[in-house]
Parts: C-alpha cells; structure tokens; sequence
C-alpha cells in the first residue's frame, strides 16, 4: 500500500506531465511547428519564444503609420507562428505573424523571422516574409531550411474584404537572407 505523501507526489508528477503535454499541444496547434530535436529543446525553445513580448519587437519591423495619442484602436498584436532552426545554425528562431492594427479595416499578415541566436530581450530581426501578397490570412510551416507560408490572399483587382486567391510561398535561408524559391498563386472559385 503507498502512503498519503507517495500518491501526492504521483498525482503532482502526472499533473506537471499533463500540464507540460497541453500546453505544448496547445502550441503546436496554433501553428508552431519544431523540428524533431528532441521534445525538451523543443519545449525550451517554444517556452523562450512565449517569454518575449512579441507584439512591442515587431512593432518597429512593422513600420506602421502613428495614430494620434487618442486611438485607443491602435493595438499591435502579434503571434508565434512557428519555432525552428531554419538558418541551420543550430539555434531555433521563430517566426512571428503580425500586421498594422487600423480602425476600419485589416492590413496584410506578414511573418517575421527573429534569429535564435540573439539575445531573448532584444531578438534580430533576419527577415520579412510574404510582404509582396496581401494576405488576409496566413499559416507558417517549417520544413527543415524552409519556411512555408499559405493562406488567402487579395488580388489587385479584389475588394479588401474578400480574397480571391489561395497563396503558397517558400523561402529558404542563404546564409545572408531569406530568398523565395516558390510563389504559387490560384484563383478562389
């Protein structure tokens, strides 16, 4: 029979371990996707990643026309979109969806990609990914050295609040920058 203090520290160690294990499905299924190098780095890098506040580092990159200093609209947000070593340099860095808040209507979602080597309070910036699409919707993937984008988009021709086209993009890293090696485009039907 085990005692009272044996089947505490049980129930607290099967509660840390589901605790543990949903937070990080709860991660993964908003979009951020690892590489498989174990799930310990993987759930460092994703607990590094959510220890930043990523709204107020993208918020430069963003490069958003300032309201006045009544707009109580103007909120940036900003999400973790994928966490992984797409610049091969042994460090996962992640990527970040945004985009520039407005008062009647949406802009386009951009990713960025923040470099895992840097330092956690001031992440660098290495890239701006998907800016040459409006896309009104965006999911990032990570496949080793690429990084997938693909969501819908707005043609030149749609109206702001419908798009009319899917979008797949790549891009992979060069050792300098992130350079697309695919853009797909296909009309909504």
């Amino acid at each position: 029979m085990t005692s009272l203090n044996e089947r505490r520290t049980h129930s607290t160690a099967r509660r840390a371990a589901w605790t543990t294990a949903a937070t990080l499905a709860a991660v993964l299924a908003a979009g951020v996707v690892a590489t498989p190098a174990g799930a310990e780095s993987t759930a460092r890098a994703v607990e590094r990643a959510g220890r930043v506040d990523w709204a107020s580092v993208v918020e430069p990159a963003l490069n958003c026309p300032k309201p006045g200093p009544k707009a109580a609209w103007y909120v940036v947000r900003a999400r973790v979109a994928a966490v992984a070593d797409v610049t091969r340099d042994g460090k996962r860095e992640t990527v970040v969806v945004s985009s520039c808040p407005s008062p009647t209507s949406s802009n386009p979602l951009i990713a960025f990609v923040y470099d895992g080597a840097g330092k956690p309070s001031a992440p660098r910036l290495l890239g701006k990914l998907g800016g040459n699409r409006y896309f009104k919707s965006l999911k990032v993937t990570t496949r080793g050295p690429l990084v997938n984008l693909t969501g819908k988009a707005l043609s030149d021709q749609a109206p702001r609040c419908c798009p009319d086209l899917n979008v797949s993009q790549t891009y992979k890293w060069d050792g300098t920058k992130f350079r697309r090696t695919a853009d797909k485009a296909t009309r909504i039907s």
